[in-house]
């Protein structure tokens, strides 16, 4: 009995010495994972520990005192939270997880916000042994729904095996999201060290080929698919979107939004997304803007935002100034009414002269002589002054002549190159001012009338169609004394202009009422978020979105003669922007992309019509020099035969 009992007590010591030591050989594997992976690059830790059955909580809450005195002396001191509940927030966060089995790993996460591809997350499970069991699968799947994917879960299978699993969603083994376990790592007892110090394995940067659905509508400049057969897209969203599938490697499929599901996208609260993500896409663009405040009161995440979209006005021309009346703009007012007086003054000095001061070397017409110096022409010898005075008073009259001429035709060739409007309004004030009618999209009201608090209802109009579709009509009321403006995206007018001709018709006012950031939009906590993010970061760190950018809609801020049109794109017959009938052949002829410089017969105009009056009223005053001398002869011998007769 004595030698039993001795036995028993041996085996007792050796099994507890064989457990001590798994233990601890266990908790440096969990150790050297959390110091030397990107969770020691970290300085908050979260902990976090639950068990279902009371006989394994003790053995936990051992093997966490083990791994925390276990961490070297530098990570120690980093801050540790145990057992805290943390809302979701968008930055990279490490977590520790020792749990019994998936009750509690369900319990745990069911108060843990902070999910998704930002984590970089361990797990201990105590009791399931079976790496390929339902229980490690359903495990997986766990971590899967809630986005959990920079994961590693340790197990004990029977033997001296400590070994680390996780899944890949996207692989060429397992196919498009197949949940299935698969051993990323194996710690070598005798040497005291994992297989690999690659813990965390990427699963994102391949999709290998999977479809990932997109939701989304057609509209330029964002987004237009082309039904040639080649599956490609155009417009801003629409490169994105292939260079976004090229670097990936994932085919794209498309949910096309409905006009109710696009209308329903401008509740603010954003249920409509529910329904997308829940059951047609994995992520949706479309315009979206991103909302900085966006918390749990939405039931979706947001990318960081990929374009700047400036929402202003686009009024239209009031009328043109006439060719008569661009004669008088190389000169300021001031300097007309200076010109006049000092004429008006030396036609009087030539009067009194004249009146005073009986001369023959005097000119037979004065005043002829004065405008033939005003316009560059020159004295005959014999009437230039002999005097110093009188010399010295010709001079001054020419050089300033001269200089007022030469102003005056080098400022006439600019003016005539540009059809000068009538002064169309620079600012946001100036348009509230004179009370244009401003026309804008029904869903939009609510938030220009908080950002423009000075604007009357009565001004505002809803369009009938898009901001493309009412561009033309826009442009159709320039030159009349209507006065309409269009609240737009910058991008709108942009693209308009470079497609149509009709764009020279509009104004843009280049003061801004608010700027909104675009973003993708996916379900809420998605792993897909740090993937476009980063996508979205490369783009913009290498210029692709600037390109783009000034592809489709950056001519608005290029000289006239030098704007670059593109062809339009037809993705609906309802837009009507692919060209107009009202259009004129000059205005046709402006699509084109290089414009000769030389002037037309619309910009000389007014001289055109000044040498046609001058040519006309040079024939009427010599009809009548021909006709006065004989009206002149009939007075006379009238006047003879009168005398005789009496």
């Amino acid at each position: 009995m004595r030698y039993w009992w001795y036995t028993l007590a041996c085996c007792s010591l050796v099994a507890s010495t064989m457990a001590a030591s798994a233990d601890r050989d266990l908790a440096e594997a969990l150790a050297q994972v959390v110091a030397h992976s990107e969770m020691g690059r970290l300085k908050t830790l979260y902990i976090y520990s639950h068990t279902s059955a009371q006989s394994t909580g003790g053995h936990l809450e051992e093997l966490l005192d083990q791994v925390l005195m276990l961490l070297p002396s530098d990570l120690q001191a980093r801050r540790l939270l145990l057992q805290q509940s943390m809302e979701y927030k968008p930055y990279v966060h490490a977590v520790l997880a020792l749990v019994d089995g998936l009750p509690s790993l369900a319990a745990i996460y069911a108060r843990i916000g902070a999910t998704q591809d930002l984590s970089h997350t361990l797990i201990y499970m105590s009791l399931p042994t079976d790496v390929y069991g339902e229980e490690m699968q359903a495990v997986l799947r766990l971590l899967w729904r809630l986005s959990v994917l920079n994961v590693g879960v340790v197990l004990r299978p029977p033997g001296q095996h400590i070994l680390m699993v996780s899944y890949f969603p996207f692989s060429a083994w397992h196919g498009c999201q197949v949940i299935s376990s698969t051993v990323v790592n194996r710690y070598q007892v005798g040497t005291k060290q994992w297989v690999s110090r690659d813990y965390f394995p990427s699963k994102l940067g391949n999709f290998h080929g999977c479809l990932l659905t997109c939701a989304t509508w057609e509209d330029m400049p964002y987004l237009v698919w082309r039904r040639d057969g080649s599956g490609s897209f155009v417009g801003i969203e629409g490169a994105l979107l292939q260079f976004m599938a090229a670097n990936l490697n994932f085919s794209v499929g498309l949910y096309w939004m409905n006009k109710q599901e696009v209308l329903a996208t401008f509740d603010e609260s954003g249920t409509i997304f529910d329904e997308i993500f829940g059951h047609h896409a994995d992520f949706s663009l479309g315009g979206f803007h991103f909302k900085p405040s966006a918390g749990s009161e939405i039931p979706y995440s947001q990318s960081s935002y990929y374009f700047m979209s400036h929402i202003m006005l686009v009024t239209n021309l009031q009328s043109a100034y006439s060719a008569y009346e661009k004669l008088s703009f190389p000169f300021a007012p001031l300097l007309w009414r200076a010109i006049a007086v000092v004429l008006i003054l030396a036609c009087l000095l030539l009067m009194l002269v004249l009146r005073w001061w009986q001369h023959p070397e005097l000119p037979v017409n004065p005043y002829y002589e004065l405008w033939v110096l005003t316009s560059g022409g020159n004295l005959q010898d014999r009437l230039v002054p002999q005097r110093f005075p009188g010399r010295l008073a010709l001079l001054t009259w020419l050089f300033a002549t001269l200089v007022l001429r030469s102003g005056y035709q080098s400022g006439m060739y600019q003016l005539l190159r540009q059809d000068t409007q009538r002064n169309p309004p620079q600012t946001i004030a100036e348009v509230l001012a004179q009370r244009f009618t401003i026309q804008l999209a029904e869903v939009n009201e609510a938030r220009i009338l908080a950002s423009l608090p000075e604007l009357r209802p009565e001004q505002l109009v809803y369009l009938a169609g898009s901001e493309l579709q009412s561009f033309p009509a826009l442009a159709r009321q320039s030159g009349s004394s209507a006065r309409v403006a269009i609240l737009t995206p910058y991008e709108y007018f942009g693209y308009f202009r470079k497609v149509h001709p009709m764009s020279r018709r509009l104004h843009l006012v280049r003061e801004r009422i608010y700027t909104q950031q675009l973003a993708f939009y996916v379900r809420r906590h998605s792993h897909l978020v740090g993937v476009l993010n980063k996508q979205i970061q490369h783009a913009h760190a290498h210029g692709f979105l600037e390109h783009w950018t000034r592809q489709y809609v950056s001519a608005v801020d290029e000289k006239d003669e030098s704007v670059a049109r593109i062809a339009s794109t037809s993705y609906s017959t309802l837009d009507g922007i692919d060209g107009d009938p009202n259009l004129s052949d000059s205005e046709e002829q402006q699509v084109a992309t290089v414009r000769q410089n030389v002037l037309s017969m619309r910009e000389l105009a007014a001289l055109f019509w000044l040498i046609l009056w001058a040519n006309l009223a040079a024939v009427v005053v010599f009809v009548l020099e021909l006709l006065l001398p004989q009206i002149k002869a009939g007075k006379i011998l009238a006047k003879i035969n009168s005398k005789i007769r009496k």
